[in-house]
C-alpha cells in the first residue's frame, strides 16, 4: 500500500489531488485532499505556500506538509477521509518529519527569510493530536544542519552550530533522552540524513560544489567517507533500502547507481529513463522502493508549457536492480 500527492485537472483551484494504491500500483483510488494548493517547486499554482510531501504512518494516520519552511501541515486519522491542521505547527516552519515507534516527530523552526532559529522537536503519537515540546538539548544559535532521521524509537538530528561539523544529537527512546556526536556534515552547508536501523545511517554532506556520501554503522559515532567513480553534485539524490544496499542519482541526470556492500563499490544499473531525470527515489523496505521520473521538457499538447513537467512513477522489488514502469495513476 502506498499513497501519491499530486493534481488533477479541475474548474477551480485548489486541484491539489491525493491517490492510493493496495496492490503494488496496479490499481490506484482518489480519496479527498487537503484544501491546500500543491508546490510545484517550478512555477505551478501552489508557489512556496503550498504542500509537496504526503507520509503515512500506517493505513489510518497520514500526514501532507510542505518541505520548504513556509508550507502548511495536515495531518488525517482516518485514512484520508478527513485532513485537519494541528494548532501546535501551525504558523512555524517545517524543518524536517519522521515517524517511528508509534509516535511522529515534527522538527519545527522560525523561519523568516529562510533562516531558521528558535529549532524545537515536536512528538505526538500517530494516532492522534497530541504534539508537545521534547527537550532537544539545542544550543543558542544553532540553526538547521543535514535534517532528522527516524527508526523505530532511534531518532537523530543534525545542526549547524558555532564549530566546524555540525551536532548531532541521537536519542534511543523516541527523543526523551539525548546523546551528542559529531555529525559527518560541515556546518552552515545543509545534507540529509537518513537512517536503515537502529545501527546504521547514510548521508550526504555538501562540501561548496560538490558532495561527499557518508556512512555510520554504530549510530552516529563515528562516520566513514564512501568513494564513487566520479565526483557528485550537491543535489545527488541517496536512497539506501537497507544497511547495505543503496541507490544513487545525480538530479537532473538519468543514469542509476546501486552499492550492495555499504558503499565500498558501486555498479551502474539499467535505468529506464530516456528522456528526463530522476526526481526522487525511496524504499519501504528492503526490497520494495518507488521512484518519481520528470520530463527534461513538456510534450506536445502538455497543458501547462511554463509550468510543472509530467511526471512517471516507477517501481522495484529488488532493492533498486531493476525497475518496472511507468505505472497508469489514471
Amino acid at each position: 500500500m502506498f499513497w501519491l500527492l499530486g493534481d488533477a485537472p479541475c474548474k477551480n483551484p485548489v486541484c491539489t489531488s491525493i491517490v492510493r494504491t493496495t496492490d503494488g500500483g496496479a490499481s490506484f483510488v482518489g480519496l479527498p485532499a487537503p484544501t491546500a494548493p500543491l508546490d510545484t517547486g517550478s512555477g505551478g499554482s501552489g508557489g512556496s505556500g503550498g504542500v509537496n510531501t504526503i507520509r503515512f504512518a500506517n493505513a489510518l494516520d497520514g500526514y501532507v506538509f510542505g518541505s520548504n519552511q513556509e508550507g502548511p501541515f495536515w495531518e488525517t486519522h482516518d485514512g484520508g477521509e478527513l485532513w485537519t491542521q494541528p494548532s501546535a505547527i501551525s504558523g512555524q516552519g517545517l524543518l524536517s518529519f519522521g515517524t517511528g515507534a508509534g509516535y511522529a516527530f515534527a522538527l519545527v523552526g522560525t523561519c523568516p527569510g529562510g533562516s531558521c532559529s528558535n529549532i524545537s522537536l515536536l512528538r505526538s503519537p500517530v494516532s492522534s493530536d497530541e504534539w508537545s515540546p521534547l527537550n532537544l538539548p539545542v544550543p543558542a544559535g544553532a540553526s538547521i544542519g543535514a535534517g532528522m532521521a527516524v527508526s523505530g524509537a532511534d531518532v537523530w538530528v543534525s545542526l549547524s552550530a558555532s564549530q566546524p561539523k555540525q551536532m548531532l544529537l541521537a536519542s534511543d527512546d523516541s527523543g526523551s533522552t539525548w546523546t551528542t556526536y559529531t555529525s559527518p556534515c560541515l556546518s552552515g552547508l545543509g545534507g540529509n540524513l537518513q537512517a536503515t536501523s537502529a545501527s546504521v545511517l547514510w548521508a550526504v554532506c555538501p562540501t561548496g560544489m560538490l558532495a561527499g556520501l557518508m556512512r555510520s554503522t554504530d549510530g552516529g559515532a563515528n562516520w566513514q567517507a564512501l568513494t564513487t567513480a566520479t565526483p557528485l553534485p550537491n543535489s545527488v539524490l541517496l536512497a539506501p533500502s537497507s544497511g547495505t544496499d543503496a541507490v544513487l542519482a545525480s538530479a537532473g541526470q538519468e543514469q542509476l547507481e546501486l552499492t550492495t556492500d555499504g558503499g565500498t563499490t558501486w555498479q551502474k544499473v539499467s535505468s529506464p529513463v530516456t528522456n528526463g531525470y530522476w526526481a526522487w527515489i525511496g524504499f519501504t523496505n528492503a526490497s520494495t522502493g518507488s521512484a518519481l521520473s520528470s520530463a527534461s521538457s513538456a510534450p506536445a499538447g502538455w497543458p501547462w508549457p511554463n509550468g510543472p513537467l509530467p511526471e512517471q512513477l516507477w517501481r522495484t522489488s529488488d532493492a533498486g536492480t531493476n525497475w518496472t514502469g511507468p505505472l497508469s495513476i489514471g
